[in-house]
């Protein structure tokens, strides 16, 4: 079986692979509203990096879910290191382990796109409290692809589609979202000439080099530089 692109992420540990890493991230959360009273979940939460900044910035309760094992284990090391005090479960947005009504705010950097898109929506949707928000940053297309160009990146990244964010926003609302908002768009190249670049860790160099895996980052380096023009991201704002 070929290594997939989160697996590349998982073996190196890349946190913040999204457009802005951590320093986007921080943005975001100072525009919400987060107390003692606040319950965050953050879906597909990776090696842990964002979970960590939040338990040791915000007085809320945060926990977090991830699917690949590897994934789990380095956010689990994290946190024992760094005595911090986050719930961790290995799970599935499309099958949250959660009751229904547990959190105000779900996080989600760059996962919904790796996941059936419907039915982690309906999830998130179930667990949230009854006017929580998803706040979700995901790989979007500034116009409709080809067949072609929609092919070679579903290949790169074990995806069924890169949606437009007309079909993002479509997605949402027919998972029981009411109110749909984008806070950010960006291709990727504007992303770059508009200086947002943020702070990110850097790749676990203590890993022995895997070929197969550096292949896959390349892959996504290549697609970025190759259709930079014509995908980007949006940050979307849900709210149930």
């Amino acid at each position: 079986m070929k290594p997939s692109y989160q697996d590349a992420l998982a073996y190196y540990g890349i946190s913040g692979a999204h457009p802005g890493g951590l320093t986007l991230t921080k943005f975001l959360l100072e525009q919400e509203s987060i107390t003692h009273q606040t319950a965050i979940l953050d879906g597909g939460c990776g090696t842990g990096q964002t979970s960590a900044f939040i338990k040791k910035h915000y007085p809320c309760s945060v926990t977090s879910i991830d699917y690949h094992p590897t994934m789990v284990e380095r956010a689990r090391n994290r946190f024992t290191n760094e005595n911090l005090p986050i719930t961790l479960v290995q799970g599935s947005l499309e099958k949250i382990p959660f009751p229904s009504n547990s959190f105000d705010l779900v996080l989600v950097e760059s996962v919904l796109i790796f996941t059936n898109c419907q039915h982690s929506l309906r999830e998130i949707n179930r667990v949230l409290k009854p006017n929580g928000v998803l706040l979700t940053l995901e790989m979007t297309a500034e116009q409709p692809l080809s067949h072609v160009e929609q092919k070679n990146m579903c290949e790169v990244y074990g995806i069924d589609r890169v949606y437009t964010e007309k079909e993002w926003v479509n997605q949402m609302k027919h998972a029981g979202f009411s109110q749909v908002e984008v806070k950010m768009a960006h291709s990727v190249f504007s992303h770059m000439l508009a200086g947002l670049e943020g702070e990110e860790e850097g790749m676990d160099t203590t890993v022995p080099v895997n070929l197969d895996l550096e292949g896959k980052l390349m892959e996504h380096s290549h697609i970025l530089y190759t259709y930079g023009n014509i995908i980007g991201y949006r940050v979307y704002r849900a709210v149930n």
